[in-house]
């Protein structure tokens, strides 16, 4: 592994560390509310009234050397396993760490660059974010601000990491991407301020890109990393002084949701795929069509005989290449069973892209085309994927409906977590691309499973990618162990699509801020019908 990319996973993983034991830490924290009156508002302005004025401090090696072993000790516990979420400081720790950072607090002037170097101070703010509680934290950033002006605070990747904390808390988005959670196999990381503006705010703090930072992340904890939609819950936070009103604009904790359009008309459209035994047909006034849970006018109705539009990718892996006689006879059972209405693109891949056929309703055209079929190799499935959405989104027309058809093992070769492995496409962005795309996703998994403990972790990760896609994307999740039965998956995937309505309303909520907004799609007069659409879409 290069040193480099060594050296920011190993960051990332520290950093990802104090993410999953925050939780933990947070709730010792507020039980221990002698935290929030360990340090009185007066010794809180004197703090920093000092480090503002700048007057002559001492150094203090014996301090320095007691916050860096404190940092040490918390950092350790990175050392553990990546996935052991017990790797927290227990109760008497962070209770023993409190106290002495108090005294250190309330008896020595703020650990500054002046009073304990710069690695002391910054090593200062990883125990702050780490063992303090949020209300203190909103207590001393007047002092912080101060610090950060006068450049006995730096502006690093500790104190990114505490602003990006302390926004959540308020409800507000993060400005650095430092905060992240470990959900259901994957590192879900909170919303951003401005994914436009992330990279240059990073730089000011020394902080590293952050698709680097991402790839980093997921290299040291090997999970794939994906994005929340969800705005953070605000968390009510009191403390006994006003946050600052001076100081570098970063620190203000406000109202970022100033930035709204209010538009008179913006349809949204659903697919929406239904499934059961015996369906009967439905119209209109079957469907409800929730956003954010409130209920919304449909005013546009499709029925599942609208025309689609289909790309079939096809993994041509090592994992697959003995495989090519049975692709190709699949392939072409798949042709024979479309709708002669539907289009179908097919596309193959390794660690490239082919185009076999591009969007076709002739069926020997297609049949044609299957000597294509060839070149085994890599496995970059993630770029594969946002591929066949580039050219849904180029060569389909808005009155198709729109979906891809991917048959893989799902191991993206990133999911080795080796640096530069893979796909250049980030999982995270893929994800975000289906959120803001109508393309439902029906992914075929093809179990290439081979026995061992690494290759059971891969194929684990492959399987939950595979399904996040299906399910924000309105798709289904498909799977079969035996390539040779594959026509019978393609069949079931072509009925399923043959099932999709389509579904447009324009949202009772005007306003366009660029925020998520949650949908769900029910058939109250039919429980016996199981209904699977996207689950939301970013108002813009």
């Amino acid at each position: 592994m290069d040193a480099n990319f060594r050296k920011i996973a190993r960051r990332a993983k520290q950093d990802a560390l104090i993410v999953f034991v925050f939780g933990a830490i947070l709730c010792l924290a507020n039980l221990a509310t002698a935290q929030n009156v360990c340090v009185s508002p007066e010794r809180i302005q004197a703090l920093k009234t000092d480090i503002a004025s700048q007057k002559t401090v001492t150094e203090n090696s014996a301090l320095r050397t007691e916050i860096l072993q404190m940092k040490a000790d918390l950092a350790a516990l990175s050392a553990q396993d990546s996935r052991d979420k017990s790797a927290a400081p227990s109760p008497e720790q962070t209770q023993k760490a409190v106290e002495r950072m108090c005294s250190i607090l309330k008896s020595e002037p703020w650990p500054s660059k002046s009073t304990v170097g710069e690695d002391g101070a910054s090593a200062w703010m990883r125990l702050v974010k780490t063992y303090f509680s949020p209300q203190l934290q909103v207590a001393l950033l007047p002092v912080i601000s101060a610090g950060v002006d006068k450049d006995q605070i730096k502006k690093d990747a500790e104190l990114a990491s505490l602003i990006d904390r302390l926004r959540l808390r308020a409800g507000l988005p993060q400005l650095f991407g430092t905060q992240a959670a470990a959900n259901n196999g994957f590192i879900v990381i909170s919303p951003l301020l401005s994914a436009e503006h992330v990279d240059a705010w990073r730089a000011e703090y020394g902080i590293v890109p952050l698709r680097i930072y991402i790839r980093a992340l997921q290299s040291a904890y090997q999970m794939p990393v994906i994005w929340s939609p969800v705005k953070p819950a605000r968390v009510e936070v009191k403390a006994e002084t006003a946050q600052p009103q001076n100081g570098s604009a970063l620190l203000q904790i406000g109202n970022d949701d100033n930035d709204v359009v209010t538009v008179n008309t913006s349809l949204v459209t659903i697919d929406a795929t239904v499934f059961g035994q015996n369906l009967p047909d439905l119209g209109k006034s079957d469907f409800k069509v929730y956003e954010d849970g409130k209920p919304q006018d449909i005013s546009v109705f499709s029925t599942p005989k609208s025309p689609f539009d289909i790309i079939l990718l096809l993994d041509l892996s090592g994992s697959t290449a003995e495989k090519l006689g049975l692709i190709k006879k699949t392939t072409k059972n798949f042709i024979e069973m479309k709708r002669d209405v539907d289009r179908v693109g097919i596309v193959t891949f390794s660690d490239k892209q082919t185009v076999v056929s591009p969007l076709e309703s002739d069926k020997e055209k297609l049949f044609d085309s299957l000597s294509k079929i060839k070149d085994f190799g890599g496995s970059w499935v993630w770029d594969a994927e946002k591929f066949a959405l580039d050219m849904l989104q180029r060569d389909s027309t808005p009155d198709r409906r729109k979906a891809i058809v991917v048959m893989t093992d799902g191991v993206d070769n990133a999911l080795t977590y080796e640096p530069g492995a893979g796909s250049k496409t980030l999982f995270a962005d893929l994800i975000e691309d289906v959120r803001n795309n109508s393309t439902a996703i029906f992914p075929i998994y093809l179990n290439t499973q081979e026995p061992g403990e690494l290759n059971a972790q891969m194929y684990a990760d492959a399987r939950r990618t595979l399904q996040l896609l299906a399910d924000e994307s309105g798709g289904n999740y498909y799977t079969t162990k035996d390539i040779g039965k594959l026509s019978e998956v393609y069949e079931r995937v072509l009925r399923d699509v043959g099932r999709v309505y389509s579904l447009g309303y324009e949202p009772t909520n005007g306003k366009r801020n660029g925020s998520w907004r949650t949908i769900k799609v029910e058939i109250p007069g039919h429980p016996e019908i199981k209904v699977r659409a996207r689950t939301g879409y970013y108002a813009k």
